[in-house]
């Protein structure tokens, strides 16, 4: 993301460049650390997948709460990345649940806070008798719920490291930085189809025209 950073002429170089949305740029800044190699460094290969991510976050921050809220409920139920697949049947109940309230804000109709308060408590509660990934998955969707006297976005933090652990943690053959790689992708291109954002593969040639930026200059800073 610094890279990202740096080409934005953002005034200080940092992992949260002004382009991008928050949640996603931690997507990236975790891939790209579960990429590296035991030297800490990427190989070409990662280089090129850790960087084409990055490239998708551009555009993505400023976005109205109801984006953010409709990504959230995306994040906890969708079937080909979100977290209900990793919980107990007996856990689904808490997390829907909160899913619906944040469908409910995502389209302007704001539950109250003793709804959310509610919801958060109930999940709480599951995610105590749990472990592991689905654990994780409960607690993703009780975090959600804690943004009410916290600026959204920020509290985004907490729900995206137990998302992410979620997928970590689940059994299987692929690798960690696999399935994370993968859930930053899928969980980035469904930020963009939310907020009705250009094609992401389109952003690069576009972004890089209208600041004036080089491909060598690119290839030279990565």
């Amino acid at each position: 993301m610094n890279v990202i950073s740096y080409i934005n002429g953002d005034p200080q170089i940092t992992d949260f460049p002004a382009c991008s949305a928050r949640p996603l740029s931690l997507l990236v800044q975790s891939s790209n650390d579960l990429l590296a190699g035991p030297d800490g460094y990427l190989s070409p290969e990662a280089s090129v997948l850790a960087l084409d991510l990055a490239w998708q976050t551009v555009g993505t921050a400023d976005v109205p709460d109801t984006v953010v809220h409709a990504w959230v409920a995306d994040l906890l139920t969708s079937p080909s990345w979100g977290v209900l697949r990793y919980a107990k049947i007996t856990a689904h109940k808490a997390i829907l649940e909160i899913a619906a309230l944040q469908r409910a804000a995502a389209m302007g109709e704001m539950p109250e806070i003793a709804d959310w308060d509610a919801a958060g408590r109930a999940a709480n509660a599951v995610a105590a008798t749990l472990g592991g990934a689905g654990k994780r998955a409960v607690q993703a969707a009780f975090e959600s719920t804690r943004f009410v006297d916290n600026d959204l976005l920020v509290a985004m933090d907490r729900v995206v490291a137990h998302a992410e652990n979620a997928h970590a943690l689940t059994s299987g053959d692929v690798s960690s930085a696999s399935r994370i790689t993968e859930f930053a992708g899928y969980a980035i291109r469904s930020w963009r189809d939310l907020a009705g954002l250009d094609n992401a593969s389109e952003v690069r040639s576009t972004w890089l025209d209208s600041h004036e930026v080089s491909q060598d200059r690119l290839r030279t800073y990565a």
